[in-house]
């Protein structure tokens, strides 16, 4: 491995589990970079799998076995593309994803998101190992949707999700770094919730309604503009939408054609995490384009 850029992917060795090679791939062409230095994968056989596996074979010949359908895979995948073979390990899956990511000082952990079933409920749409990944989040994580091509990357740009937290900065530093890599603009976009007109009962008129809508979209223009002044970007495009980040941000992603949604971790406790939605993990479980949380 060489170079600043690189990226540590999580092999999941299920069928339809191959968008986060395809994107990977997709991030070494943007960048024009030869994937075999800069992608390593990795896959992680769980310890209770292991000692099962035990039982039928030595360590070694399990290790090999895992090691040679993995490199099946990713040459199946890759359409001539040179990726070294996977790294396997045995252990905990999310301590050895990071370790060895971390080992890279690797840009991101690239893992594909579970087949979704058709519901539109984040808890249905991404696997365990995803939600708990998102939960502790050592490192900047993208989620790549199970079945997606090199071909159906958008042509547009990296987007990132802003609510002018410490968080949405981190999330803004990472993404133009990404973004010149791969050499393409970032925009940020921020999602302003209206007040509920039913829940006024019709002590408001719709006019006065309306212009409340306009006052509180303004005040969103208002911060984002101090945002892009504190954090030095006047370069960027930005939009202010009038709606619910939740589901909005997945749909204004591909309409806009971005390569890649960025938000920050929105890190909280368990509490408010069982409560309130995280904006980045119901995302990560919707969206058609690929989604990168940063720490």
């Amino acid at each position: 491995m060489s170079g600043p850029f690189q990226l540590t992917l999580g092999l999941d060795l299920r069928p339809q589990s191959t968008g986060a090679i395809q994107y990977a791939l997709w991030l070494c062409r943007a960048a024009s970079l030869q994937p075999a230095g800069h992608v390593q994968a990795v896959h992680v056989i769980d310890p209770a799998a292991m000692v099962e596996l035990s039982r039928h074979a030595d360590q070694q010949t399990i290790l090999g076995a895992f090691k040679q359908r993995g490199k099946e895979i990713l040459n199946e995948v890759a359409h001539g593309a040179r990726l070294h073979g996977p790294e396997v390990r045995s252990g905990d899956v999310l301590d050895e994803l990071e370790a060895a990511a971390r080992e890279r000082s690797s840009t991101a952990l690239l893992i594909s998101r579970r087949t979704g079933t058709g519901a539109r409920f984040a808890v249905t749409r991404l696997g365990s190992i995803a939600r708990r990944l998102l939960r502790r989040l050592a490192l900047p994580v993208i989620v790549v949707p199970a079945d997606l091509l090199f071909s159906a990357v958008g042509d547009g740009p990296v987007l990132v999700a802003v609510d002018f937290s410490e968080d949405a900065a981190r999330a803004l530093v990472w993404a133009r770094s990404l973004a010149q890599t791969i050499a393409r603009e970032v925009e940020l976009v921020h999602f302003v919730e209206m007040p509920d007109e039913l829940g006024y009962a019709g002590l408001i008129q719709t006019e006065r309604w309306e212009q409340l809508c306009d006052e509180v979209l303004e005040q969103g223009r208002g911060r984002m503009a101090s945002f892009v002044r504190r954090h030095h970007c006047a370069d960027l495009r930005t939009a202010v939408v009038r709606g619910p980040t939740l589901p909005a941000l997945a749909d204004y992603g591909a309409a806009r054609g971005a390569c890649l949604l960025v938000t920050g971790s929105g890190h909280h406790g368990l509490v408010h995490r069982v409560i309130v939605p995280s904006v980045a993990s119901e995302t990560a479980a919707l969206s058609s384009v690929p989604v990168a949380v940063v720490p």
